[in-house]
């Protein structure tokens, strides 16, 4: 009889676990973390819809046809804002470039969706301008051209407090945003970031790093920036905190100059040039991902974020989400082709320490 109630009760757990707010699948299950990169339009034979996509119970990408689909990944996990019930879950969509209003070059530069319950919820971080929609899910044809990045994490509801004073540094700028008076109790810095107030005149803080369990207990790191830290948060922020040397993806195609590869005696941050994934090589310019990847073995962090390696984004907010995951780190650190290396030959080149950890490898296989 007990053992029948045991098997009873671990059940119940179990269902009523699967059935919470989480990131989503392929199949449309909860999972922990997922990452999705949307692949450009490519004359070599991509439509601009298809994506690969990895999560932390695969260790490969798998390649998908259609973005658009609101039954997998992406599009199982924002949809279930839409059949939320209003009255008992938090819901936020934010975006500097949302398919309501024109672009805000003002507030912070990001774009994310969250969604919690009482217990659990998820934060997808992502790259794409005018989406999601607000009542049902699509993909924007206009976002189909580039490549574009998602990065979705699983975690409990009290990670809200982290969360919240994350959006309000960055000055995330919301455009649908539910609110239920047991939320703002709980969490009252989400009155500040529904009512778009960031920090007040007399902070002398302007950057803050907080550690985040998902669900399944792995720590990420969001980091975030104000608009007053007047800084690239890749090379001046994140660089310096792990003491690795970045490589970044981001989009350099704008019209406010580049800040280009940077190389100090306490960071080292290159840009993405070109890269491969899944045998497709595409350059930089077809991308409009935000992502970053280290060049150190022992400390093998992948990023993705919100902001561009670009002067104009230093008077603007912004963050980013890092995983240590040593299977993720490889897939990306190999899918880097290209960087533009440093100016001064006393500086080594990300591909010069790429080179040392491959000869490494080998020779370690070898033997």
């Amino acid at each position: 009889m007990n053992r029948l109630l045991v098997v009873f009760i671990f059940t119940v757990i179990f269902s009523i676990g699967d059935g919470k707010f989480q990131c989503k699948n392929m199949r449309g299950k909860s999972v922990d973390w997922f990452v999705v990169y949307k692949l450009p339009k490519l004359s070599s034979g991509t439509t601009g819809k298809e994506f690969v996509y990895i999560d932390s119970e695969s260790s490969v990408w798998t390649r998908e046809n259609d973005i658009n689909d609101a039954n997998v990944a992406v599009g199982a996990t924002i949809s279930q804002a839409y059949s939320s019930d209003k009255t008992n879950n938090f819901a936020f969509m934010y975006s500097d470039d949302d398919p309501i209003k024109e672009a805000d070059s003002y507030r912070g530069h990001a774009k994310g969706v969250s969604l919690f319950d009482s217990t659990t919820g998820f934060w997808l971080i992502h790259s794409v301008p005018n989406f999601p929609p607000l009542t049902s899910y699509s993909y924007p044809k206009t976002a189909e051209k580039y490549g574009q990045s998602f990065f979705c994490a699983s975690m409990e509801v009290q990670h809200l407090t982290e969360l919240a004073e994350h959006w309000k540094y960055i000055q995330a700028t919301p455009y649908l945003i539910n609110l239920p008076d047991k939320f703002a109790t709980r969490f009252p810095t989400l009155r500040n970031v529904q009512a778009k107030q960031s920090l007040p005149r007399s902070a002398t803080q302007f950057w803050i790093s907080k550690p985040i369990k998902t669900v399944q207990g792995v720590t990420l790191m969001a980091y975030a920036k104000h608009k007053k830290f007047d800084g690239d948060i890749w090379n001046d922020l994140i660089s310096k905190q792990n003491k690795v040397t970045l490589a970044v993806e981001s989009w350099l195609n704008g019209s406010g100059d580049d800040l280009h590869t940077t190389c100090t005696d306490s960071s080292q941050t290159h840009d993405v040039t070109e890269m491969r994934v899944t045998g497709l090589n595409f350059a930089s310019s077809k991308d409009h991902s935000k992502w970053a990847v280290s060049n150190s073995q022992t400390n093998p962090i992948v990023c993705f974020g919100d902001m561009n390696r670009q002067k104009s984004q230093l008077k603007r907010g912004g963050g980013a989400l890092c995983i240590q995951n040593r299977n993720l780190w490889q897939i990306y650190h190999s899918s880097v082709i290209q960087v533009e290396p440093c100016k001064s030959s006393f500086h080594f080149s990300f591909f010069r320490t790429s080179l040392v950890f491959l000869v490494a490898k080998f020779m370690i296989s070898f033997f």
